[in-house]
């Protein structure tokens, strides 16, 4: 009866009002604090990330109900059984020279690991099991956007890594911070100055070149929203050693209308997603020169960071593409991702392939093309190739959770396939090539640790 009482007691109308105003003004200032958090300036402190937390509460919540799959490959049950190396025994040459270093989602840990296997044998040379939480555990978090769930142990991918001689491995997942990592996943450094993201590339000299955003872009007329891709390179000691905005970079070279043209505005007008640099002269480019990878529009360019110059430009054939590699002195390969929308969704238009480009020549051709078919390579984002000296292809079909490796002739030789035990594919995390005498002194080096949880 005092509850009923209590429920439908009457109020006076001006506390009605006075407590409608009140909740107004405090909106207003929570508004405020949010904004100055979320700006980065951070002036109230703990009370400001605690306010960022609960207004982005009711987003995590949907984040966290999905995470569960978006670790998973695009088809979790394509391939059949559990997962792990399949090839012929006979098959695979005794004398393949180098390493491969897998990146994945292990399905079984609910992890991401790192693993170095030899290409002789594909014996297990070494695994890193970073922890996600524990590396982002005081990394800054009052950014505008960025997707915190993903910085969950279950969820956190350790994309592109690149391995350093001592066993360190540089790493991160997309659009989040940067770490340099020991042979037993605890961090050396962290970055999360800026978001890091996409691929990882050695510069030839100790370094390496990464792409990042501008954060935010101050670029006239754009939002927080707005996403300026910065060519970096940087030394393995996190130290910068150069950055470009690409942004400017094309506005300087009379490529206004390819960044804010308004009937195909975008915030993500370039999408960086490889900084491939020349390691030494050739008859189409200098040492130094960088060939860019930019999904937005499916071009690839040539930029020379010495004059601060765009060399060459190539718009297609390839399409949503993703990596560009220096195969010879006069071509270089494109992993075509093939991806196409006609008005009904983005699609892989028959299959995702390498495509080899001729300067010699200007032509464009498929030398894999076959062997893309027979295995029906299908990777609407992400994914790449890389070639060893003797002419093999490792080919990382990214949403699938397969890693493939063909003879130059497009011979199949064995896969990687990412199923956990249950035979359900989880995605993989960009691997890569390790050249023979990187591979063995990291190897070397890996032999004298004692790591829980790492072979």
């Amino acid at each position: 009866m005092k509850l009923e009482r209590l429920l439908f007691h009457k109020i006076e109308l001006w506390l009605v009002g006075l407590l409608l105003v009140a909740a107004a003004i405090g909106a207003i200032i929570f508004g405020a604090i949010v904004y100055d958090t979320s700006k980065g300036k951070a002036r109230f402190g703990p009370i400001g990330n605690a306010a960022v937390a609960v207004a982005r509460a009711l987003w995590t919540l949907e984040e966290v109900l999905e995470e569960d799959t978006r670790v998973q490959s695009n088809a979790p049950d394509r391939f059949d059984g559990a997962g792990g190396w399949k090839f012929d025994q006979d098959a695979l040459p005794d004398d393949l020279p180098g390493y491969i270093l897998l990146s994945r989602h292990d399905g079984d840990l609910r992890r991401h690991v790192v693993e170095l296997y030899d290409l002789t044998d594909l014996s297990l040379v070494h695994r890193w099991m970073p922890d996600a939480e524990k590396l982002l555990a005081d990394a800054r978090r009052d950014w505008n956007w960025m997707d915190y769930t993903a910085w969950q142990r279950e969820a956190w991918r350790g994309i592109h890594p690149l391995l350093l001689e001592n066993g360190d491995l540089i790493v991160k997942d997309h659009y989040a911070p940067l770490f340099r990592i020991s042979a037993c996943g605890e961090r050396v450094w962290m970055k999360d100055d800026v978001h890091y993201h996409h691929s990882t590339e050695p510069d030839g000299e100790g370094g390496f070149w990464i792409p990042t955003l501008a954060t935010p872009s101050d670029l006239p007329g754009t939002e927080d929203w707005f996403l300026e891709d910065v060519m970096t390179r940087m030394s393995p000691d996190g130290e910068v050693l150069f950055q470009r905005s690409l942004a400017k970079v094309y506005i300087k070279s009379g490529f206004y209308h390819r960044v804010f043209a308004a009937g195909l505005h975008a915030n993500d007008p370039f999408h960086l997603n490889d900084i491939e640099p020349a390691l030494e002269d050739g008859p189409f480019w200098k040492k130094g020169d960088l060939f860019l990878s930019l999904r937005r529009y499916s071009t690839i360019i040539q930029y020379r960071p010495s004059t601060d110059e765009i060399i060459w430009m190539k718009d297609g054939p390839w399409m949503d593409q993703h990596d560009v590699d220096i195969v010879d002195d006069h071509t270089i390969s494109v992993f075509n991702n093939n991806v196409i929308n006609t008005g009904n969704g983005r699609e892989v238009r028959d299959v995702s392939e390498v495509l080899f480009y001729d300067f010699e020549t200007d032509t464009v051709s498929s030398p894999f093309r076959q062997a893309m078919e027979t295995y029906w390579v299908n990777t609407p984002t992400e994914g790449l190739a890389d070639f060893l000296p003797t002419g093999h292809m490792i080919l990382e079909e990214e949403n699938a959770g397969r890693l493939l490796l063909f003879s130059p002739e497009g011979k199949f030789i064995a896969t990687f396939i990412n199923n956990n035990s249950e035979g359900v594919g989880f995605r993989m995390g960009w691997s890569r090539y390790i050249p023979e005498a990187l591979g063995a002194n990291a190897e070397a080096a890996l032999a004298g640790q004692d790591c829980a949880l790492t072979r």
